[in-house]
């Protein structure tokens, strides 16, 4: 198949974010003596803030204002990430191979616009894309296809006529109702036997993955 455009997530994709963020409430958590919050932080990925805000809410369990916990992570987070925003393997390269065959390309992630236009630029990622949509922009969060109908809009093409790469089951789900040709690399979640009945591909790396769809030759 010939594509016509290539759609990315962005956290746990392109950029090494999800480890940072995961890591950062589980610690702020411990500091608090709450050890059983894994379950609920791994639910939030892939999501808009609104809904991983209400699982992790449900996850204190009224141990902790939400406000005051997210205070915490929030600034452990943002020390973090100004130390630097580490890429995915073979994120660059994919990205060079594909701007030298002129193939468009979009990021279409959960993350508010302002936050991944400022993450991408942090990473020396931001000039591959023609586009970035973020989660404000959308009414419906993933796993609704919206955002990526939306995000291949605006580089001019259809879904159906792109592949879409993924780490998350609500990324996953959301490209698959687009109609995209759907790859999954999976970050800290490894994907749910229901997930596996998509059908969609399953890669070990970005790399992997673009040469088993044929979007670049091995």
């Amino acid at each position: 198949m010939h594509f016509q455009g290539v759609l990315f997530d962005m956290d746990g994709l392109l950029l090494d974010t999800e480890q940072l963020v995961v890591g950062s409430i589980l610690e702020v958590g411990r500091s608090m003596g709450f050890t059983d919050l894994e379950p609920s932080v791994h639910r939030m990925i892939g999501l808009r803030v609104a809904q991983s805000s209400e699982i992790l809410r449900q996850g204190l369990a009224g141990r902790v204002d939400l406000a005051t916990f997210q205070k915490a992570c929030d600034s452990l987070i943002a020390a973090r990430v100004e130390q630097g925003i580490p890429v995915k393997p073979g994120a660059i390269e994919l990205l060079q191979r594909l701007e030298a065959k002129e193939i468009p390309c979009a990021v279409a992630t959960s993350t508010a616009t302002e936050t991944a236009e400022k993450h991408l630029e942090m990473a020396g990622l931001r000039h591959y894309f023609r586009s970035v949509t973020g989660g404000d922009m959308v009414r419906h969060a993933k796993p609704s296809p919206e955002i990526y109908l939306l995000a291949a809009e605006t580089i001019g093409v259809s879904a159906n006529e792109s592949a879409a790469f993924e780490d998350s089951e609500p990324g996953v789900r959301a490209a698959h109702a687009a109609g995209a040709c759907v790859v999954q690399i999976p970050d800290l979640v490894p994907p749910s036997e229901n997930l596996r009945a998509l059908g969609h591909t399953i890669a070990p790396s970005l790399l992997h993955g673009a040469v088993s769809i044929g979007l670049i030759e091995g």
